[in-house]
């Protein structure tokens, strides 16, 4: 077999594995059950994935924010985080305001296999709005963070001093997430979390159905829906849940 021939095989291979750890990466959060935070890998590529958050309670409460999560091409064996990107501005003091990008280093130094997974963003996409106050402290300490160590230092100021201001900002963020939910996919992938606005005519039918004793007999869709995958009400079920599965202390 020619040297050609031989790296081609070793690649496909390796993306092969990489394929399996990725799906075995979904699965995780399967049995996990979390609620009110969907992610899916695209039909595209395993290395991006689709997400949304619904969020029922505290300063974002109402919101629907979509996100992606972009793995490194090597995922997961290189040390290097994950991509947390979301759709639109979010005033907080761990997003990016022009790239949209959620800061993990306040919780993952570096990406390490053996310890952390998908999951674990998910659980910490949904600690930074159940508790942003919370998520600007030192997990160690119970300090804040230095002000240069904000994704966006308005925010974080806002934060700290007009409690206020920074909600009507926050407010804005909903409003807008809200009000663009409903909008076309900006990417042709079957996999993208979509949502239809209520018809009668159509879902009263189909939820007579869903409740009937022949709910099994719904037709499959050709694309299944994404899976329920996370879901923090407050602080304090944060810390239960987190008390029963692994500490924040524990992934640094």
């Amino acid at each position: 077999m020619c040297l050609e021939a031989t790296l081609t095989k070793n690649k496909t291979l390796v993306l092969i594995n990489q394929g399996y750890k990725i799906l075995a990466e979904y699965q995780m959060i399967e049995q996990k059950e979390l609620k009110s935070i969907y992610a899916i890998p695209s039909y595209a590529s395993g290395l991006l994935w689709f997400g949304v958050i619904f969020i029922h309670s505290g300063m974002y409460s109402g919101s629907v924010f979509r996100f992606s999560i972009l793995l490194p091409d090597n995922f997961p064996e290189e040390h290097i985080l994950p991509t947390v990107i979301f759709q639109k501005d979010i005033f907080h003091p761990h997003i990016c305001p022009i790239s949209h990008s959620l800061d993990l280093t306040p919780v993952f130094k570096e990406w390490r296999k053996d310890q952390h997974h998908i999951w674990h963003i998910l659980k910490y996409i949904q600690a930074v709005f159940a508790d942003p106050e919370g998520s600007v402290c030192n997990t160690k300490t119970g300090e804040p963070i230095p002000l240069t160590a904000a994704n966006n230092m308005e925010a974080m100021r806002l934060l700290a001093n007009n409690r206020v201001d920074f909600a009507m900002r926050a407010k804005a963020s909903i409003i807008w997430s809200c009000k663009h939910m409903f909008d076309r996919p900006p990417i042709n992938d079957p996999h993208y979390i979509i949502f239809e606005r209520y018809r009668p005519e159509k879902h009263q039918a189909l939820m007579k159905r869903i409740k009937s004793n022949n709910w099994y007999a719904l037709s499959t869709p050709a694309t299944p829906p994404s899976q329920c995958v996370g879901c923090i009400e407050s602080t304090k079920l944060l810390r239960e849940e987190d008390a029963q599965t692994i500490s924040m202390d524990s992934l640094n």
